[in-house]
């Protein structure tokens, strides 16, 4: 039973894209030096966040739309990418609304075979928005500012028109909530 638990584990580690507040993607790239590409993504996910240490959010659903412009630095080697759009968090009835999310990061691949690449990509968004919740009946307007950097590396094989990505995904959130009832508060996660 351990074999086929490790088995299904790996295979779900390995299938599992790389999300975090939008979506990651794989380490390497295959862009050649001045090429152009502009495309789109969305990204739907589930995160746990404290606020100020000892209150925690659970379950943050959280959605973005980004379109994504990059540009090829070195022939399948390297390339840099910007991402603009818009964001909206959810958690139990509260819910943001869609607002501005705008980021950037790049795509190196450190070791390029046959089938088999190796590659580290980072990247930086940030999220903003300012509306009003009620909080026990009382209109209480805030402030939210999130930074999300992700950096993920390993191995991405090939297998033809694919491409499978199967390391590990590393994220930090840091942030404040700011409201002139409750004063400002710090958001992190990992």
């Amino acid at each position: 039973m351990k074999h086929i638990t490790l088995i299904i584990g790996l295979g779900l580690l390995v299938a599992s894209p790389a999300l975090g507040l939008t979506y990651l993607g794989t380490p390497t790239t295959v862009m050649k030096a001045g090429q152009l590409a502009i495309g789109a993504s969305y990204a739907d996910s589930e995160q746990d966040i404290e606020l100020q240490g000892n209150i925690r959010v659970e379950d943050l659903d959280e959605e973005s739309w980004l379109g994504r412009v990059a540009v090829g630095i070195a022939d399948k080697r390297m390339e840099i990418f910007g991402l603009f759009g818009a964001a909206n968090l959810d958690e139990d009835g509260l819910e943001t609304g869609d607002e501005f999310l705008v980021g950037f990061g790049t795509r190196i691949t450190t070791n390029r075979g046959d089938e088999l690449d190796w590659g580290v990509v980072g990247q930086f968004t940030w999220f903003t928005n300012e509306d009003t919740v009620d909080i026990v009946g009382v209109p209480t307007p805030y402030e939210l500012d999130v930074l999300d950097v992700q950096i993920g590396f390993g191995p991405c094989w090939r297998p033809g028109p694919f491409i499978l990505y199967g390391g590990p995904m590393i994220q930090w959130i840091d942030g404040d909530v700011e409201s002139p009832l409750f004063g400002e508060f710090d958001v992190d996660g990992e």
